[in-house]
């Protein structure tokens, strides 16, 4: 396949072109995961590809208390799964995760207290009456004579995360909550092989054409088990589909760049200068390919509207801009507050 039919079937699989998803289930049911490391930032990458382009507060509450959970799964990071999916994806990949996070946990000094600690989380999580903040289990630890705080406090709620004792609850302001894992999530039991085969089928649906190695790098798991997973999943076929004509605001991470080992299809050549590197930012997509980064900025008065900043990185014809222009203003109108647009041309 040329670069611009791979561009185009996996923006069709993710709904990015074409017909939505009818409801925010049914969009992270077909991606498998969507990661959603930065909450905030991470809203616009489910909106964008659900039918009626649903509020802010609402994916929030359905994350908080519906369907969907946020919880540290894949390589590890956060991303957005269904309830239904998260206990047997964790069986798949919480034993490789943790191996990863040993030299953290070595370096903070936690390795050998990590598996008492996290029970002192989970017995702390449960007496409580409402969902606490990572800094209210932090407090509490220490009236157990326990002093964590920072990356030590966050390595061992994540690993009370993988070892399936805590999982997120409603946001509190701009802070993540933790309830009981048991409260929200059901157990399911799968055989290991049949596990990787259904999140090998899920990432296909949502991702291909993508190879092994991407979904590798995606899952977090080893390139030979992708491949045996891939002897088996099969995915459905879609329609022939374009990204000429298109115009994204994509959010940071989004699953259509960030699901990949190899993103070289969507990469902007400039010959005086090679390749420009643009993956550590938010993304504007142009027919397929980079064409700008953007960032949110706050606003300069306490009243004043915040600003949308866009910084082209290759040439863009005035049609060019009245494209992005235009989606950019759809993502303006759903983040719900005064936001001016700006171009910064340095490319």
């Amino acid at each position: 396949m040329s670069p611009a039919q791979v561009r185009g079937e996996r923006m069709a699989r993710q709904r990015l072109i074409g017909e939505p998803f009818p409801d925010l289930i049914s969009c992270v049911s077909t991606l498998g995961a969507v990661q959603f490391q930065e909450f905030e930032d991470s809203l616009w990458s489910l909106a964008r590809r659900t039918q009626d382009r649903p509020a802010r507060e609402a994916i929030a509450a359905e994350i908080a208390e519906g369907d969907l959970v946020r919880h540290h799964v894949l390589r590890p990071t956060w991303h957005v799964v269904r309830t239904q999916d998260l206990d047997w994806m964790l069986d798949l990949t919480a034993d490789r995760i943790r191996a990863q996070s040993r030299p953290q946990l070595r370096t903070t000094g936690l390795l050998e207290d990590r598996d008492r600690l996290v029970a002192m989380v989970g017995e702390i999580v449960e007496a409580a009456e409402a969902p606490l903040t990572r800094k209210e289990i932090g407090e509490a630890l220490a009236l157990r004579g326990v002093e964590l705080k920072g990356q030590a406090l966050g390595h061992v709620t994540v690993s009370a995360e993988l070892d399936k004792v805590v999982t997120t609850g409603p946001r509190r302001g701009h802070w993540d909550t933790f309830v009981p894992y048991a409260s929200r999530i059901p157990t399911v039991e799968l055989d290991r092989e049949e596990a990787l085969v259904r999140l090998a089928t899920m990432y296909l649906a949502g991702h291909a054409p993508a190879t092994a190695h991407d979904f590798a790098w995606w899952a977090g798991i080893t390139v030979s088990d992708a491949k045996r997973a891939y002897e088996v999943a099969e995915v459905e076929p879609v329609a022939p589909a374009s990204s000429d004509g298109t115009a994204l605001i994509l959010s940071l991470f989004d699953e259509l760049v960030i699901a990949y080992a190899d993103r070289s299809h969507y990469e902007v050549p400039i010959a005086e200068r090679g390749t420009i590197d643009v993956w550590g930012g938010n993304l504007v997509l142009l027919d397929g390919v980079v064409a700008a980064t953007w960032r949110s900025l706050k606003a300069k008065r306490k009243d004043g509207p915040g600003l949308f900043e866009i910084t082209p990185v290759r040439p863009l014809e005035p049609s060019d801009r009245d494209r992005i222009h235009a989606d950019a203003a759809a993502f303006i109108d759903h983040l719900d507050t005064p936001v001016d647009l700006q171009w910064k041309d340095s490319a």
